[in-house]
């Protein structure tokens, strides 16, 4: 700090000082576009359910023509569906993220972490998906307990969010940490018999409310701070002599 300064000019220093690291919260915690994600992801949830219930429908009736054609499909569906939450996903989410925020200007942080898992870590990327198609594949067969399916997927999906954590530090939502969090202690909790299984026409809500219900809430608290960050960021801009540093191109 500069000697002899006034209590305005400390001020001013102050604010000065601030504003970079309220632009890095307010980046970092732009969370719309995964509440966006989740939307589409509630919508491909119900179609494969659809489309696998018509398919078994469809055979155990004896239309076996339709049989055949709602699997095929559900095939295709399901190919598009993994493009688009490993790879497409990425690109159309950067889409999102420009028109939401449009109105309130670019920022940037600093360099960004590749976020494409398949360029950075195809394994982890893989194994990952390996691990999903299984463990679906094991509960339909009957192998794996549909009642501790959830537990069963914490175990690797905790991980991997723990690892794009790691790997994404400094470029997403600290609050996105809540998202594994809360979902290994609805594990535990599940394996522990506490009473949040839901049976009946509500099994569903047994992966639903884990997977999208917790990220939806993360989500929704790094949106929250966002707004936090972004008023006192735009106080600080309009502090007198201290100029407008949010309008930078972001990464």
């Amino acid at each position: 700090m500069k000697a002899n300064m006034t209590e305005p000019e400390n001020k001013q220093d102050n604010d000065l000082r601030e504003i970079p690291t309220w632009a890095r919260r307010y980046a970092e915690n732009r969370t719309l576009p995964m509440l966006v994600f989740f939307g589409i992801f509630v919508v491909g949830s119900a179609a494969f359910g659809g489309l696998s219930y018509l398919t078994a429908w469809a055979y155990v009736t004896g239309h076996r023509a339709l049989a055949v054609a709602a699997m095929l499909v559900l095939c295709g569906f399901a190919a598009w569906w993994m493009w688009f939450s490993f790879v497409g996903g990425q690109r159309i989410m950067r889409r999102i993220t420009a028109r939401l925020y449009r109105s309130e200007g670019t920022v940037s942080v600093g360099p960004a972490a590749e976020p494409d898992i398949w360029r950075k870590s195809p394994a982890v990327g893989f194994v990952f998906m390996f691990c999903v198609i299984a463990s679906v594949g094991l509960g339909l067969l009957g192998v794996l307990p549909i009642r501790y399916m959830q537990p069963i997927s914490a175990l690797y999906f905790v991980p991997f969010c723990v690892y794009l954590g790691i790997t994404q530090r400094g470029t997403g939502s600290p609050f996105m940490s809540l998202w594994p969090t809360l979902y290994g202690i609805h594990a535990i909790l599940l394996v522990a018999g506490a009473p949040i299984y839901f049976g009946g026409k509500w099994e569903a809500l047994n992966m639903l409310i884990p997977v999208i219900g917790y990220g939806v809430l993360a989500a929704l608290a790094g949106h929250i701070y966002s707004r936090v960050a972004l008023h006192r960021l735009r106080m600080l801009a309009a502090s007198p002599e201290i100029p407008d540093e949010t309008g930078a191109q972001e990464q």
